[in-house]
């Protein structure tokens, strides 16, 4: 008669069904005309009556709170999350977005899953089972709730796919940045920041190309960073009253040390978790249009200059400083007329800015 307590109980520390079939402790009688003894322990264990026998040792095993069983609850708990993050970083990935947050909690809790079965006997039981359905449950539930309240909150459907553009911009999907209908010019840096800085001049002079803009102040970037004190327009000190552009700049403004700046509405961080989760500076939004990943001007152009000098060159129109504003500058214009219907015509018109407009597909 067979031992089942003892067979449990070597299912249990990791033993083989021949291991276990094989040892006269088990009291298992193989039929010598059948499949190994190994498989016929084991089809015999199957056929143990559920409701008759008591709880195998590897069941009771699989029901603990071990490894295995916390990796089954979290990792198809965020699993699910994430991908739909990723396929909506707004509205699901708004508060917790996918990269890098929810990406790290779901490779650790597959490493976690990972380690737990390698020290478990039992890969997929009931208790596993259930542990793992609910985990589904849990993180499909979590992900509703945080799209519906970013729904709520004002933030806006975005998907993650772009399309290429002229001079490194990008296409959204789908969804504008606009207010009341005008384009909105987003800006996220920092006054610490050279590319930030150097980027700083091309937007104040397509804001002064649009409308009538005052509070120009000036500042430079970190003296101890890369291309150091280069010069710098504060953004968030500008006042803009233009038909074509409004004005959204979220900039640390400290010049000592890189900060990331704060967000205040949520379409602003919708559109970051969606094309910028790393959160690099600068990052630019026009509306549709996105550029991330690189600076709009060079700094090495503003190289050794002050604010004043770049002044300069920008009233007379020759320099370094000035070809590279101009050229940034050319394709924030592009880009701003292109969504105001073609206008202001005398913009327009202006053949770096109509060259670029004819290129935008």
């Amino acid at each position: 008669m067979v031992d089942w307590a003892w067979v449990d109980r070597k299912r249990a520390a990791g033993k083989s069904w021949e291991e276990i079939a094989s040892d006269p402790r088990s009291g298992f009688q193989p039929d010598p005309k059948g499949t190994t003894p190994g498989r016929q322990l084991r089809a015999l264990a199957r056929d143990r009556d559920p409701a008759g026998a008591a709880p195998r040792e590897e069941d009771r095993t699989s029901r603990r709170w071990g490894l295995a069983r916390v990796g089954w609850l979290l990792f198809p708990l965020l699993a699910p999350w994430v991908f739909l993050a990723l396929v909506l970083p707004s509205p699901v990935g708004v508060y917790l977005p996918a990269i890098p947050f929810l990406g790290l909690a779901a490779a650790a809790a597959g490493i976690l899953l990972a380690i737990g079965l390698l020290r478990s006997p039992q890969k997929w039981t009931p208790a596993f089972r259930q542990t793992a359905t609910a985990g589904v449950t849990v993180g499909l539930l979590l992900a509703g709730a945080l799209g519906g309240a970013a729904l709520a909150s004002g933030c806006p459907v975005l998907s993650p796919f772009l399309t290429g553009e002229p001079g490194g911009w990008e296409r959204v999907a789908q969804g504008s940045f606009r207010e009341n209908g005008i384009p909105v010019l987003f800006f996220y840096g920092s006054v610490a920041c050279p590319y930030c800085s150097a980027s700083s001049w091309a937007v104040l002079a397509a804001l002064q190309s649009l409308g009538q803009v005052s509070g120009v102040t000036y500042d430079h970037s970190s003296s101890t960073d890369v291309y150091p004190n280069t010069p710098s327009v504060v953004l968030p000190d500008l006042s803009v009253a233009s038909s074509y552009v409004v004005l959204d700049a979220r900039e640390s403004t400290g010049d000592a040390q890189i900060v990331a700046p704060a967000v205040g509405a949520c379409i602003e961080q919708a559109y970051l978790s969606a094309y910028n989760p790393l959160g690099a500076i600068p990052f630019v939004v026009v509306g549709q249009f996105v550029h991330a990943q690189a600076t709009l001007v060079d700094p090495a152009a503003l190289s050794g200059l002050t604010a004043a000098e770049v002044s300069s060159q920008l009233a007379q129109k020759s320099g370094t400083a000035y070809l590279a504003i101009t050229s940034a500058e050319a394709y924030l214009l592009a880009y701003l007329v292109y969504q105001n219907g073609g206008s202001p015509a005398n913009v327009a018109s202006e053949p770096a800015v109509a060259a670029i407009v004819a290129q935008i597909r």
